[in-house]
This record gives C-alpha cells, sequence and structure tokens, in this order.
C-alpha cells in the first residue's frame, strides 16, 4: 500500500468526490496535476474557482450561465 503525502492524499480525496471518479481515478488525476508546471497548475485551479464564483443556474430553464436569464431563454 503507498502512502501518500498529505497535500496529494487531499487532492486525491477531492477527485474522489466528483461523480464516477473512484480512488483509482482520482489518483490518475491527481498525478497528472502535480506533472503540470506551476503555471498550467495554477491555470487550472483558477478556472474551477472562476466557474464555482461566477456560473450559476438560469432562473427560468436551471441551465448554467453567468447572467441571470441563459441566453437560450
Amino acid at each position: 500500500m503507498a502512502y501518500n503525502a498529505a497535500p496529494l492524499e487531499r487532492l486525491i480525496e477531492q477527485f474522489a468526490k466528483l461523480p464516477g471518479i473512484g480512488r483509482k481515478g482520482a489518483t490518475r488525476l491527481a498525478y497528472q496535476v502535480l506533472a503540470m508546471d506551476r503555471a498550467q497548475a495554477l491555470e487550472f485551479a483558477q478556472a474551477i474557482e472562476q466557474a464555482h464564483t461566477k456560473i450559476h443556474r438560469c432562473r427560468v430553464c436551471q441551465n448554467f450561465t453567468e447572467n441571470e436569464v441563459c441566453s437560450i431563454c
């Protein structure tokens, strides 16, 4: 059994919370993030943060949008 450093283990646990991602897949994703150079990893983290803060559900159809009402509605 491999023992991971705490930050790596935390990253694996977070990826494993995603639907359809088990421990093995989460470990692969975490290793891919660690293989990125620092700029790529920060860009990846910023994309997650921005999507989480700027995207929400359309009040009409529940589609994802940056606006109160999506472009479809």
